[in-house]
């Protein structure tokens, strides 16, 4: 077993009517299977572009919209998250990432993306929650 330590900062001076200041880190004990910082192309057929297959542990998903399409060039199209049967669940714009628990109690679930159009490179990584 190993321990991921997740930080989110967030801060702002104009976002709300006082100034935003926090941040919250965790300790998290994880095990396999795992699969490091990669990259995947996005097409716009999601179950052509699985991250995370079906399974019933709870994993710990990061992802991030590059903002690149497939030949290095920018892209401002969004990337749908999924899960199984094209059930949309989040949607990042370029530049854009997120760091979620992903489980389904009693079941299994799997992670698809999906280029709101032509193709989006994202970089993935998720570890299984002891």
């Amino acid at each position: 077993m190993a321990t991921l330590t997740p930080t989110l900062t967030l801060e702002s001076t104009d976002a709300t009517s006082d100034t935003l200041s926090f941040s919250v880190t965790d300790v998290l004990t994880v095990t396999d299977p795992q699969i490091g910082l990669s990259k995947i192309a996005a097409t716009t057929t999601g179950n052509e572009t699985i991250i995370l297959a079906s399974h019933s542990s709870n994993r710990y998903l990061y992802l991030k919209h590059t903002g690149k399409d497939a030949d290095d060039s920018d892209v401002a199209t969004t990337l749908g998250v999924e899960i199984e049967n094209n059930k949309a669940f989040a949607e990042l714009g370029a530049g854009e990432w997120m760091f979620v628990p992903v489980a389904q109690t009693g079941g299994s679930v799997a992670v698809q993306l999906e280029a709101s159009s032509g193709t989006i490179i994202a970089e993935y990584a998720y570890w299984t929650k002891v």
